[in-house]
């Protein structure tokens, strides 16, 4: 008997500040622009309604290439944790939703540890997200790093 093919990606990182300054970096479309997209693409424009059923849109260039990633958020618990579905343009069923997932856990000397978990990936991107989501995380790290970009 095989297993089944992993459909989720999963990053853990340690940022240098609390959880609610985390969180509310992930519903601020102008701080979203900053750190979302991993370089070298880029955020073109973020679409946010930060309540239970509203939207998120990112548009997105890489390479010269546009697209798309939509969803809506489905869990906002301050300072802890948010959740959102995610479909993206390029899949090859672009309305296939998969979950984000991102937990956020006080640690000392002001730090937070935030695991992202992407569920319900399709099994040949599981790779490809993964490394997204690592990139995007050591890119927030930067940021709010006390000698960011900022």
């Amino acid at each position: 008997m095989t297993e089944a093919p992993a459909r989720a990606a999963s990053v853990r990182r340690l940022l240098p500040a609390p959880p609610d300054v985390v969180y509310d970096e992930w519903l601020d479309p102008g701080a979203l622009a900053d750190w979302m997209c991993p370089r070298p693409a880029r955020c073109l424009n973020i679409e946010s309604e930060p309540r239970l059923g509203g939207r998120l849109r990112i548009d997105i260039e890489d390479g010269g290439t546009e697209f798309w990633v939509s969803g809506e958020y489905l869990v906002l618990d301050r300072p802890r944790r948010l959740s959102f579905s995610w479909s993206c343009s390029t899949w090859p069923d672009p309305g296939l939703k998969s979950v984000v997932n991102v937990l956020l856990e006080p640690r000392e000397n002001e730090q937070t540890l935030m695991t992202i978990e992407h569920t319900l990936l399709p099994p040949d991107l599981v790779d490809q997200h993964e490394r997204g989501w690592a990139a995007i995380a050591q890119q927030l790290a930067g940021e709010l790093a006390p000698s960011g970009p900022r």
